[in-house]
């Protein structure tokens, strides 16, 4: 049996379109998207919008909502706009919510991630904490690349809980954080 050039590529094609979709989509969210709930959270160090450089463990002490987005993503708009409903919530339980563009912005070029939070978050950006992750920090936080990834963090830097895709799991982030003493 003779197969022709034409449908080899085209079933290469087809392959490459499969496996580029779920990567963008974030179908794959069986793996791993980082450390797990019950670790501690990495001590790594970002920059923050003003160019300061920080590190996690400067939030210890406070709860923090570790966002880390693509700003071209869809999605990742979505979920800031998301957030930006709760801020009051967040804001009475004392939850830093700190919004970091993932390291080169995952290869694509967005808006900056100060213009990015203030387009969707609008007057809640006044709380947000906004700023870039490193690349040992998206490594670390987004092995599988993810478009968006996010950690709540306690007080003493244990991981509480962690998804992807926010604006499809907020409901059960939400409802943990309604039951946090402040």
């Amino acid at each position: 049996m003779k197969v022709s050039r034409l449908t080899v590529a085209l079933v290469l094609l087809v392959i490459s379109a499969v496996i580029l979709y779920i990567t963008l989509t974030g179908l794959d969210r069986g793996s791993s998207i980082g450390i797990g709930v019950g670790d501690i959270a990495p001590n790594l160090e970002f920059t923050l919008s003003n160019g300061s450089v920080v590190y996690l463990s400067d939030f210890k002490g406070h709860y923090v909502l570790l966002y880390l987005v693509a700003t071209w993503c869809p999605d990742c708009a979505l979920g800031t706009a998301i957030l930006a409903r709760y801020v009051g919530l967040l804001e009475s339980k004392s939850i830093y919510v700190i919004v970091l563009e993932q390291y080169d912005d995952l290869g694509y070029n967005g808006p900056s991630i100060t213009s990015f939070v203030k387009y969707y978050a609008g007057n809640a950006s006044t709380y947000f904490i906004t700023g870039e992750a490193s690349l040992e920090m998206t490594k670390v936080y987004n092995p599988s690349l993810q478009l968006e990834v996010y950690y709540l963090i306690s007080p003493s830097g244990k991981i509480l809980y962690s998804g992807t895709g926010l604006a499809d799991t907020y409901p059960e982030l939400i409802q943990l954080i309604e039951h946090i003493n402040s």
